[in-house]
């Protein structure tokens, strides 16, 4: 019988498995001593001693003496070293452009965010990242070499290989964007829809993680996300979860993304926006035609029509019910796809109405999903404010960056 022997390949991958297994550890719970970093993590006292002395070589994580009531050695305490490495996390949307710095903790250094986009080509956008990102390294002294990567997110379907197939709200098709900026960029560099977004969730509350989360985003488009055993689901091309292209009106208005009649057409920021205003030119009866403006973006128009729904306007009424008709009706049909433990809104078409728009989901659980007497689904606004879209970006990069050899 031959003798087992340890691939030193596998070693080598164990042993960076364990680092992350340690450093995720140590993100998530603070400092800890090795006993609880063993205790926690079921590593043996001599496996765990090797780690963390590997992370100390590599400026990982930093140690300080602790406090003990007991006799003897003071526990030695470990924490992540803040300034190991760097994330830059970048949001492209229509109108606005965000980068921020974040530290290796995943805390936040620094945002830049404009407003008012007007040039939205891929070169454009390029130049900008390019140019922001080095004078944000400038001012916080950072080498481009202690980034441990950039991460883009955008509202569209992005493939493996980071190329932008479709992105409706930005007018692109078959953008090689990972490739343009890798070429520019000396570092790793990852694209993402703005499904990571729900990753910022699990950050303020860790039970999350255990459930199966249906998460629908109404803002610039409509978008669907499915958290399930752990991870966000993606599918085999990167389009899970696409609740926006879905077709409810073969005859309905043209989408983004060339279809006619698809739920985004009809309930995200910039179609209820358009509607409104081309019903205000038409002289419809209402007291918006007092508060909104031509210039007023998707958001100010949305909030002025649902404060004048809550003061009973007719018309704003009307817009309400029919984004609550056209959202109840889709999550009730996905809530019969994806069976989740909880429904999460957000996003700045629904903030204004959540708890009116929560009841009637509710309601429709009730009584308009499959065996709904045998379910018990949670329905809850999201928690993580603006910053959610590039915060979960930057957990996405740490999350799927290379280990740090």
């Amino acid at each position: 019988m031959k003798s087992m022997r340890t691939n030193p390949i596998d070693s080598k991958n164990a042993g960076l498995r364990n680092e992350e297994l340690i450093l995720n550890l140590l993100r998530k719970r603070g400092p800890l001593s090795q006993a609880q970093i063993c205790k926690l993590t079921g590593l043996g006292s001599s496996t765990a001693s090797y780690i963390t002395g590997r992370l100390r070589e590599k400026n990982l994580i930093l140690e300080k003496t602790g406090d003990s009531a007991k006799r003897g050695a003071k526990p030695i305490i470990l924490n992540i070293n803040p300034q190991a490495r760097f994330i830059t996390a970048v949001s492209l949307q229509p109108t606005t452009f965000t980068m921020a710095l974040f530290d290796f903790n995943c805390q936040m250094l620094e945002e830049i965010h404009t407003t008012a986009q007007t040039d939205n080509s891929v070169e454009h956008l390029c130049d900008k990242i390019q140019t922001n990102l080095s004078e944000l390294l400038s001012r916080h002294n950072i080498e481009q070499k202690a980034l441990l990567g950039i991460g883009i997110t955008l509202s569209g379907s992005i493939s493996p290989d980071g190329i932008v197939k479709l992105s409706s709200p930005l007018g692109w098709k078959n953008v090689p964007l990972k490739k343009l900026l890798s070429e520019r960029l000396n570092c790793p560099v990852s694209i993402y829809s703005t499904r990571v977004r729900f990753l910022a969730e699990i950050a303020v509350n860790d039970s999350l993680a255990a459930k199966t989360v249906l998460y629908i985003n109404i803002a610039d488009g409509v978008g669907g996300t499915l958290y399930s055993e752990g991870k966000i689901m993606g599918g085999a091309s990167g389009r899970f979860g696409e609740l926006g292209h879905v077709v409810i009106d073969p005859q309905g208005p043209i989408c983004g993304c060339g279809q006619k009649g698809c739920l985004e057409a009809f309930i995200s920021g910039p179609a209820i926006s358009k509607k409104i205003k081309t019903d205000i030119a038409q002289s419809r009866e209402t007291s918006l035609k007092n508060t909104i403006n031509e210039p007023d973006k998707p958001e100010e128009v949305i909030n002025k029509c649902f404060k004048a729904a809550e003061q009973n306007d007719d018309y704003a009424i009307s817009i309400r019910n029919m984004l609550t008709e056209r959202l109840t009706s889709a999550a009730a049909a996905a809530i019969d796809y994806y069976d989740p433990d909880i429904l999460m809104l957000t996003g700045y078409v629904v903030k204004p109405c959540m708890n009116y728009l929560i009841d009637s989901i509710k309601q429709v659980i009730s009584s308009g999903i499959y065996d709904s007497a045998s379910r018990n689904i949670t329905v809850l606004p999201a928690q993580v404010g603006k910053d959610a879209l590039i915060k979960g970006l930057a957990m996405a990069v740490l999350q799927n960056s290379a280990p740090i050899v």
